[in-house]
């Protein structure tokens, strides 16, 4: 078992020696990652571990660093670190700190999880996926591992795969709000298009069941896509505009409801949604060409044809 070495400063070699050894040692207690354990060694590393539940994570790094510099031997503070900086975009640099609690500690199932995070982030499709599976093969009773191999196996397009795995992710966990959801999306890479009507509807059903602040916009943005699509624009408009209650700093939301007020010819609120999806993602070329047909809907010559060329540019600078 090894650890592909992404991280500078930390060879190949070493890592797989590191790993070949640790792992063999099965005698050792499984390394808590990122929860909090009774045999946490020092008040620091409880206190620290309330940073990281609260996602207070560059204060957490900074804790554990000082922390590190004084035991460097402790596999729960190099873990908890390797989460700090996972959470911190910092995948790197996270390796090389899990790599590190693996050499003192067997790694847990939640541990290979987190690593295949680690190579979500850096685009390391196959390694993310051969580190999840593993973790799901210590345990398979650990949603968490589950949903994350079924995001991976989603976007590489294995759509059947990753139905499987939200499927799992259900027995394990009912009623989970994001699995329904995602099994929705693996419906539709299937063109599975009314099993993941039901299942949105389901998911939006059971977040309608707990508090309101829990709620998510996502399974009402991609049900309301798919009526767009559909041109059941009736249906769809409501869903997106809770969807963009919920979260109005989502350009994706602002986009679709831009898009379904093209279709109804009501231009002039779908410049205005098109307007704010491009304040928010100022880089997106789809998004200024959208924006480019409103305003040429609405005789608006000058910023249409601003809007095409911004678009175009932008299309340019993403194939260089």
């Amino acid at each position: 078992m090894k650890i592909t070495a992404v991280a500078s400063g930390v060879s190949k070699l070493m890592v797989v020696a590191i790993l070949a050894v640790t792992l063999c040692r099965a005698q050792q207690p499984v390394l808590s990652d990122p929860k909090p354990a009774a045999s946490a060694k020092t008040d620091a590393l409880t206190q620290t571990q309330g940073l990281l539940e609260t996602g207070r994570y560059h204060e957490a790094e900074s804790a554990l660093r000082t922390y590190l510099a004084q035991n460097d031997g402790s596999a729960a503070g190099h873990a908890m670190l390797a989460y700090a900086l996972l959470r911190e975009d910092k995948p790197r640099e996270s390796l090389e700190e899990y790599t590190r609690a693996a050499a003192i500690e067997k790694p847990s199932a939640q541990m290979l999880e987190r690593v295949g995070q680690d190579y979500v982030l850096l685009a390391d499709w196959q390694d993310a996926e051969k580190w999840t599976l593993r973790a799901v093969q210590m345990d398979p009773s650990d949603a968490d591992a589950w949903y994350s191999l079924g995001r991976i196996r989603y976007t590489d397009q294995r759509f059947s795969d990753a139905l499987s795995c939200f499927q799992q992710v259900l027995k394990l966990l009912p009623k989970s709000v994001k699995a329904e959801n995602n099994l929705g999306l693996s419906y539709e890479g299937l063109n599975q298009v009314d099993q993941a009507v039901a299942a949105y509807q389901q998911a939006i059903a059971w977040q309608n069941e707990g508090p309101p602040e829990q709620r998510s916009a996502e399974p009402l943005l991609n049900l309301g896509i798919v009526l767009r699509h559909r041109s059941e624009l009736a249906e769809a408009e409501p869903l997106l505009v809770e969807a963009a209650t919920i979260s109005p700093k989502n350009p994706r939301i602002l986009e679709q409801l831009g898009q379904l007020h093209m279709q109804k010819a009501d231009y002039v609120a779908a410049r205005r949604e098109l307007q704010q999806a491009c304040a928010l993602d100022p880089k997106n070329s789809a998004l200024h060409f959208l924006l480019g047909q409103a305003y040429r809907h609405l005789g608006q010559m000058q910023e249409a044809k601003a809007e095409f060329y911004a678009s175009e540019r932008l299309a340019v600078a993403t194939t260089q």
